[in-house]
């Protein structure tokens, strides 16, 4: 009888613009957040980072997304990380089993399937172009050429292997470790959950229907917004408009039931310190009786819309209808 509990919690994850923003462009663009090594040697999740914003812990948010079932993962790689610092960045070296230069040089021995030779990669190499060293035949094509084998040479002291020893230098603090030492991480990439399509399908469209009615009504727009408010804070929305001394504040909140007092008093907050001529909250399935009560009194404006589809005519008949002058 627990089971519905996750689902709600993921709808209220949604009603963040920034969350809404990057699972529309995953889904849009038909792309993975994907795991990369920054300059730090750590991994990034560069799409997350720069739709979130530099205050959310992106990893805590993945792990939340895929609790709730709103992202899963789509494939897993590891990668080999320095055991002391933690980097996923070392440069890998091989190195002589013998006296332990690192200055090996790859040789392959190749066949020439033409006239049956075998030898020495390096061999094959007349200044620059390809050619049999036995019959004299130029090589055209990879395909005459059979590679029969590969081995290190060390120039140092010339000895040969075809084992020979990996160790990996940590870009912090120019340390050595091998594979004895070295620790394996998986890193994985995420896509949006199937399961959650089905939700996102109307919420995640809204912004950009809003934004584009606005830019049409003549507002200067921008979706999602951080807009600094009178106290120096800076403010998340889904939508905010300019058009001369007229400002819009716009916010969605997205429940799996009517959506509760708590949206419209944290929306207050915003809009209070923001102050915009018109606050809008749209209200997905519907808006609580609470926050009906507090809709005159905080100064905002709720819109209902059971699915989504109608939002974008309710929002402009509000502001039609009060000229979003306030």
């Amino acid at each position: 009888m627990q089971a519905p509990a996750p689902r709600i919690e993921a709808t209220r994850l949604y009603s963040d613009p920034n969350t809404r923003e990057l699972l529309r462009r995953m889904l849009t663009d038909n792309v993975l957040l994907e795991p990369s090594i920054g300059a730090d040697g750590k991994v990034h999740y560069l799409l997350a980072e720069a739709v979130l914003g530099p205050e959310v812990d992106v990893k805590g948010w993945i792990g939340e997304m895929v609790e709730q079932a709103v992202l899963r993962k789509a494939s897993s790689r590891q990668v080999v990380m320095c055991p002391v610092h933690l980097r996923a960045d070392p440069m890998a070296m091989v190195e002589c089993v013998k006296c332990r230069a690192k200055n090996s040089v790859k040789r392959s021995l190749v066949e020439h399937t033409y006239c049956g030779y075998i030898g020495d990669d390096s061999r094959f190499d007349k200044g620059g172009t390809l050619q049999c060293p036995n019959c004299g035949r130029p090589i055209r094509s990879q395909s005459e050429l059979r590679v029969s084998g590969v081995w290190y040479e060390c120039q140092n002291c010339l000895s040969k292997t075809s084992s020979p020893r990996l160790v990996f230098l940590c870009k912090e603090g120019s340390h050595e470790f091998n594979t004895a030492d070295l620790a394996l991480v998986t890193i994985d990439a995420y896509s949006v959950n199937e399961k959650a399509l089905v939700e996102l399908r109307n919420t995640l469209l809204l912004d950009p229907e809003l934004a584009a009615m606005l830019a049409a009504m003549g507002y200067e727009v921008s979706a999602p917004a951080r807009v600094q408010g009178q106290s120096g804070s800076v403010h998340s929305l889904d939508v905010y408009a300019k058009k001369d001394l007229e400002t819009v504040a716009l916010q969605v909140a997205v429940d799996t039931k009517p959506v509760d007092a708590s949206a419209v008093i944290a929306f207050f907050a915003k809009t209070f310190d923001i102050k915009p001529s018109r606050a809008v909250l749209v209200a997905i399935p519907a808006a609580s009786e609470d926050a009906k009560r507090l809709e005159a009194g905080y100064g905002v404006s709720l819109v209902e819309d059971f699915d989504g589809s109608g939002v974008v005519r309710k929002v402009k008949a509000v502001l039609e209808g009060a000229g979003a002058s306030g």
